[in-house]
């Protein structure tokens, strides 16, 4: 199995609540995929984020689906603007 790849990393202030959030999007194996080799995927996480002692809290968020920009950048869009994210269906 190939290391996970850090794709993109962001931390984001929610507008309204001042929550921060760790956004973190990695390249890593598909144990749901197969037997090796794996097929790697995108996959985007968000957890609470102590900024004052740097440490995560609990995960708030998580998508493997779309492309790996839109992915990250509409979690981090949806955070920021709402302190939550929810998954966009392909039909809305």
């Amino acid at each position: 199995m190939a290391e996970n790849t850090r794709q993109l990393k962001s931390y984001v202030w929610c507008y309204h609540t001042g929550q921060c959030f760790f956004v973190s999007t990695i390249e890593r194996d598909s144990s749901a995929m197969g037997e090796p080799p794996a097929r790697r995927f995108m996959e985007t996480i968000a957890w609470e984020y102590d900024w004052e002692t740097g440490k995560r809290g609990k995960q708030v968020a998580e998508t493997g689906s779309g492309y790996v920009l839109d992915q990250h950048f509409e979690m981090c869009r949806q955070l920021y603007k709402t302190g939550e994210y929810k998954e966009i269906e392909d039909n809305e």
